[in-house]
C-alpha cells in the first residue's frame, strides 16, 4: 500500500470532500474514493482524471517536493518505467548513484567506456605523461608497433631533442661507436635505417625514454592516445579516492552514465530518481502515469 504525506485541505479544495467525510474513506484507494463521490453526484470527482492531468495540481496534492513522496510513487512504478525517467536527471545527479558501487566496479565501468570518452575524462585530472608512467613496457611496445604510429612521428620527436639526449639514446641502444657525433649525424643515421631496424631501435629504448617518445608522438596527433588500452588509460584514476572518481565521472554525458545507473538494484535506482525536479516529475506523471497515481492511498499514518 502506498503511503503519502498528502495535504488534506487540498482534497477538500479540489474535490469538495469534507474532512468529516474523508474519515469514511480511510481504507479506500484514490480511484475508489472518486468513484464513490461520483456516484453521490460530486461533479469534481467525476472529472478527477482531468485533475490528475494537471501538473500544477499534482504538485500541490501529492506534495512532489517531498522526497519521501517521490520515492513512494517511484516504488510503485515498474523498473523499466523508472529507468526511462533517468533522462530527467543531470549528469551530476546521475553520478550520485555511483556511490552505491564499489571502487572496483567503478573502475571496471570506466574501462568499458569508449576510449575517446575515457581519455577525455582522465585528462581532465591527469596528463598524458601520467598515463604513460603507469604503463608496463609490454604495453608501450604494443603502442610503438601499431601501424598508425608512423615512423615520421618518431623522427620529428628526435629532431626536437638536444644533442646530449639523442647521443645517450643512440649509445645505449646501438653501442659506443655512436659516441661523439653531431645531432645531424644521429638524425641522418636514423633516417637511413630500414623500417624493421628503426622499430627495433625504438623498442630498445629505456622506459623513461619510451615515455618521452610516446608523449612526443601523441603531441603530434592526440588521437593516437586512443591506441592505448582502456585499462592503461584509466590506471591513474587508481590514485583517486572513490569520491573523487565519482566527481570526475560527473562530467560524463547522460548517455554514458544512465547505463551505469541501470546496473543498480531497482530499489537503489528509485533512490537516485528522487532527485528529479518536482515540476518534471509532475509533468511526466500527468502525462504517462495517472494509473500509478490512482492507486495511491491518501490516508496514512504519516499524514496523521
Amino acid at each position: 500500500m502506498i503511503e503519502l504525506q498528502v495535504d488534506f485541505s487540498l482534497l477538500n479544495r479540489y474535490f469538495g470532500i469534507s474532512p468529516q467525510k474523508i474519515q469514511q474513506y480511510a481504507n479506500m484507494g484514490f480511484e475508489e474514493i472518486m468513484e464513490a463521490e461520483a456516484e453521490q453526484g460530486n461533479a469534481k470527482a467525476q472529472e478527477y482524471k482531468k485533475i490528475l492531468s494537471d501538473p500544477d495540481k499534482l504538485l500541490e496534492i501529492f506534495k512532489l517536493s517531498n522526497v519521501e513522496n517521490k520515492l513512494t510513487i517511484l516504488q510503485n512504478m515498474s523498473e523499466s518505467d523508472v529507468d526511462e525517467l533517468l533522462v530527467y536527471l543531470t549528469p551530476e545527479q546521475l553520478s550520485m548513484g555511483l556511490n552505491f558501487f564499489t571502487d572496483e566496479k567503478i573502475m571496471t565501468m570506466c574501462q568499458e567506456l569508449p576510449t575517446e570518452v575515457l581519455s577525455n575524462m582522465v585528462l581532465e585530472k591527469f596528463n598524458v605523461v601520467d598515463i604513460l608512467s603507469f604503463m608496463e613496457e609490454d604495453s608501450m611496445d604494443k603502442f610503438i608497433k601499431q601501424p598508425d604510429v608512423e615512423r615520421r612521428y618518431a623522427q620529428e620527436y628526435f629532431e626536437k631533442l638536444d644533442q646530449k639526449t639523442l647521443e645517450k639514446m643512440m649509445v645505449n641502444s646501438l653501442g659506443n661507436s655512436y659516441e661523439g657525433k653531431t645531432k645531424d649525424e644521429y638524425l641522418g643515421n636514423l633516417e637511413k635505417m630500414e623500417d624493421n631496424d628503426y622499430q627495433r631501435f625504438l623498442l630498445s629504448l629505456e622506459k623513461k625514454e619510451k615515455i618521452g617518445l610516446m608523449n612526443g608522438i601523441i603531441e603530434q596527433d592526440n588521437k593516437l592516445l586512443y591506441l592505448i588500452d582502456n585499462k592503461d588509460i584509466s590506471r591513474p584514476m587508481e590514485l583517486l579516492m572513490k569520491e573523487d572518481k565519482i566527481k570526475l565521472m560527473g562530467n560524463l554525458e547522460q548517455e554514458f552514465l544512465i547505463p551505469m545507473i541501470k546496473e543498480l538494484p531497482e530499489n537503489l535506482t528509485q533512490i537516485v530518481m528522487t532527485q528529479i525536479d518536482p515540476r518534471d516529475f509532475a509533468d511526466v506523471m500527468a502525462e504517462d502515469f495517472q494509473d500509478v497515481l490512482s492507486k495511491v492511498v491518501l490516508f496514512s499514518s504519516k499524514a496523521g
